[in-house]
């Protein structure tokens, strides 16, 4: 992409990233900033590190500008199918909620995403920057699923069977475990993987996207859950 980008003369190179390249937070408390070091989770934040190393590169060279974007979980209309069967699992009370529900996770709706490429994009104060995008601030998982069943209750009339399936915090840790042999091997199973992850805090601050860039979420988890739902709605997933 760097190559083509380069040889059709294109000015300016938006690198979507991961927060997998960063890893986990310490602590529940703890928020990723831009000058936090490399600490890939699992092939697939290697694989974005690697990315964003490539990137840095070509900037270097002078060869073309370039912004990194690292973006959270993201949702909202016309996401993956993975995200409908979230909301499956909260209404039938099965979605796994580990330990407390306390830690953390950014996340991104697809609009507050968009507007953070816009910008980055055509900044000047964002060449050769890198940038966390997400929502305003990190929600708790059990904040997340909360929200989620009340949104489908309140605005669509879905019932919900209000359980939470708790498991401790050991069992994210053995799904960690399991990821990675199975990763080992070439092979992915993203149930284990989400599952590994459903314990660990993964939160990001987005001060210098708002100071640099002017960045400033529109959408909050609610509003961006509602438009996330109602697509499904409209558009045949059945939750």
């Amino acid at each position: 992409m760097l190559r083509l980008s380069r040889s059709h003369g294109l000015r300016r190179f938006v690198a979507v990233s991961s927060n997998s390249a960063i890893g986990c937070n310490p602590t529940t408390d703890h928020q990723f900033d831009e000058t936090a070091p490399y600490d890939p989770y699992m092939g697939y934040g290697r694989s974005k590190e690697e990315m964003e190393r490539l990137v840095a590169k070509a900037r270097d060279s002078g060869e073309i500008e370039t912004v990194v974007v690292r973006a959270p979980w993201f949702y909202g209309p016309r996401q993956p199918e993975r995200q409908t069967q979230f909301f499956k699992m909260i209404k039938a009370g099965r979605f796994p909620l580990l330990g407390d529900g306390s830690q953390r996770r950014s996340m991104a709706y697809v609009d507050n995403l968009c507007d953070g490429l816009l910008l980055a994009a055509t900044l000047d104060a964002a060449r050769g920057e890198t940038y966390w995008i997400a929502d305003e601030e990190p929600y708790s998982m059990a904040e997340i699923v909360d929200t989620v069943e009340e949104v489908l209750e309140q605005e669509f009339d879905i019932r919900c069977s209000h359980k939470r399936l708790r498991l401790p915090s050991l069992v994210g840790t053995a799904a960690e475990k399991v990821d990675s042999m199975i990763q080992a091997t070439g092979f992915y199973e993203q149930r284990i993987h989400v599952l590994g992850e459903m314990n660990k805090t993964i939160a990001c601050r987005i001060d210098k996207a708002r100071s640099e860039l002017g960045y400033a979420p529109r959408f909050s988890l609610r509003q961006g859950m509602v438009e996330s739902i109602r697509w499904c709605v409209e558009n045949g997933q059945h939750i």
